[in-house]
């Protein structure tokens, strides 16, 4: 029997809920909404749909903003029965995980950022390396089905059904826009479950080509990155890389790629490595003050114009509120926090310290409006009595040794004092 067979039962359903309720991907709030419509068995009518029928409805486009900025960004959603459908079909492909390169760390078992940037830390001699960094541009949108299906067919021959499923995904030519039913090319369409299993699979020849030949190289989706004991290794490198990506029909993005000589940093993941020193970089640090910025503005706003105005300490309390969700919990749309994402990788807190004085800041503007010494008025222990929780103190207490490392190997970081005292 394949895995969509089984899925009429409510037990596999069952087990699938107890591996979510045992990581810490999915937010409380998502884990009860599942266990309700499991219990509900709404996924059942598309299931036999699937099964009886071969039918699957159209994808919903939708425009997001990117990061808090004006880009913007195209993702495509089901509905309920079939999201939850193709969310557990997403977790049965991890069980394919042994198809791709140990080179490869996106969407895997076991895997992800961390363990990208720890192989890449264990290298010897990393400084002494010449650097060529790729982003493919709009990745999962620009992926070619007609392509990549027989790639699908070859993994998952075993499961007909299943094959059958994601060709029915990748050949519909219709989306909803709004409640309209239009044609469009949409590749393996990001924001669906399965699409990140596809992403892997697409530059898997690529991946495998740089571990048969010795190459130190690193993907993650869409971000690639190789390194080379001299300039003529990494040209040959480079080359290979964007063959392969014109062959299947992929672009890079010019503002994202870059190359470095020996001694000079590298970015990877939204981390820097300078003379064998990680911190975050500074793009990941200049997008979060961005929107520390606006939050500061629009909690200002909700003192001064609001309909229900807000106290300045409610007001302060909730704009920190909003962050330690950022940095700390899981947020609602399910990114990585920085503790999870950065705090395993970087090696000193520099950016951390950066980040905690623009934040105390942010919420001394909020009080008065104004970027001036007399917001000093407001005590950097009032802030930390309103919730606020020093990246730079966080980082350092889940480090073993943490007092120590703090007085003598950081100078940078202010966990105990008032990290906008001037120096």
């Amino acid at each position: 029997m394949e895995f969509l067979e089984g899925l009429v039962n409510p037990g596999v359903w069952d087990e699938y809920y107890t591996y979510c309720a045992g990581r810490d991907f999915i937010t409380k709030t998502e884990l009860k909404s599942m266990r309700r419509k499991i219990d509900r068995e709404e996924y059942l009518p598309t299931v036999t749909r699937w099964l009886e029928e071969r039918h699957f409805p159209p994808a919903h486009r939708k425009v997001i903003s990117k990061m808090g900025t004006d880009k913007k960004r195209i993702v495509y959603t089901y509905d309920a029965g079939e999201s939850l459908l193709l969310k557990i079909v997403a977790h049965h492909l991890h069980e394919y995980d042994g198809l791709f390169a140990p080179n490869l760390f996106s969407f895997r078992t076991d895997s992800g950022v961390r363990r990208a940037m720890t192989y890449l830390r264990e290298q010897p001699d990393m400084s002494k390396r010449y650097v060529y960094k790729a982003d493919i541009h709009d990745y999962f949108n620009s992926v070619d089905p007609g392509r990549i299906l027989p790639m699908v067919r070859d993994a998952l021959g075993g499961e007909p059904l299943l094959c059958g499923l994601i060709e029915e995904l990748l050949t519909n030519p219709y989306v909803y826009r709004d409640d309209t039913l239009v044609e469009e090319r949409k590749g393996i369409m990001a924001g669906v479950p399965v699409s990140s299993f596809l992403a892997n699979l697409y530059l898997s020849e690529m991946d495998w080509h740089m571990h048969r030949e010795g190459v130190l190289y690193a993907r993650y989706a869409d971000d690639i990155i190789v390194f080379a004991d001299s300039a003529e290794e990494l040209a040959r490198h480079k080359a290979y890389i964007l063959d392969t990506l014109e062959r299947l029909g992929l672009t890079i993005n010019p503002k994202k790629e870059f190359e470095s000589l020996p001694g000079e940093p590298w970015t990877f993941l939204g981390v820097t490595c300078r003379d064998g020193v990680y911190d975050v970089s500074e793009a990941s640090v200049e997008k979060m003050k961005g929107k520390m910025h606006r939050k500061a503005r629009r909690f200002r706003r909700l003192i001064t114009r609001g309909k229900k105005p807000l106290s300045e300490e409610d007001a302060i309390r909730r704009f920190i509120r909003v962050f330690n969700i950022k940095f700390y919990e899981n947020s609602s749309d399910n990114e990585l926090t920085w503790a999870r994402w950065f705090f395993p990788i970087i090696t000193t807190s520099g950016s951390l310290a950066v980040l905690d004085r623009y934040m105390v800041q942010c919420a001394r503007y909020i009080r008065t409006g104004k970027y001036s010494k007399a917001n000093y008025r407001l005590r950097y222990e009032t802030i930390k009595s309103y919730g606020f929780r020093s990246l730079v103190h966080e980082y350092y207490r889940g480090q073993n040794g943490a007092k120590e490392t703090v007085g003598r190997a950081d100078p940078a970081g202010h966990p105990d004092g008032d990290p906008e005292e001037e120096r």
